[in-house]
């Protein structure tokens, strides 16, 4: 594995050994792509990418992890790349993100890959998409009143010349 964040020259070497001969590392790959901010990482994400149905364990594990960074280059560079078949292999587990929030906005990104690849009932992920607009609309008022208080108290704090 490479030696940290910025070992792009390791992770090529990995890389370029090839499937199958990495698959017994595709976790350790999965596991170092959570890191933002990170060339090495962006080398296993474009090997992800390219090698579709047979990094779908590897990616569906990291799909089931709590780390949104992670689920970020997942939704972002990864899945979008595959094909439809290695997609439908992590229905279940795509299905399971979308229900969840995310930061970074991976659920919406998971509603809109499961829609563009019909992957679930158009009904059931406008149903959700409906909760999720609902919710964003609860936490933009949140966000109003925060902003609010803040202000108060920045002007409160704030001494008359």
């Amino acid at each position: 594995m490479p030696r940290n964040a910025f070992d792009v020259e390791g992770a090529r070497r990995i890389v370029d050994l090839g499937y199958p001969a990495i698959e017994p590392v595709h976790r350790d790959m999965i596991q170092a792509m959570r890191v933002a901010e990170s060339p090495a990482a962006d080398v296993f994400t474009d090997y992800f990418a390219e090698i579709g149905t047979p990094g779908a364990p590897a990616v569906a594990e990291g799909l089931h992890r709590e780390d949104c960074w992670l689920r970020h280059r997942l939704f972002t560079r990864v899945l979008p790349a595959w094909p439809d078949a290695a997609l439908s292999s992590l229905r279940d587990i795509l299905t399971l993100v979308a229900t969840q929030p995310d930061a970074y906005d991976n659920d919406v990104r998971c509603l809109e890959l499961l829609a563009r690849r019909d992957l679930a009932e158009v009904d059931w992920l406008a149903q959700w998409l409906q909760f999720k607009r609902a919710r964003w609309e609860e936490r933009n008022d949140l966000l109003n009143r925060a902003a609010d208080v803040i202000q108060q108290v920045k002007q409160a704090n704030t001494p008359n010349p």
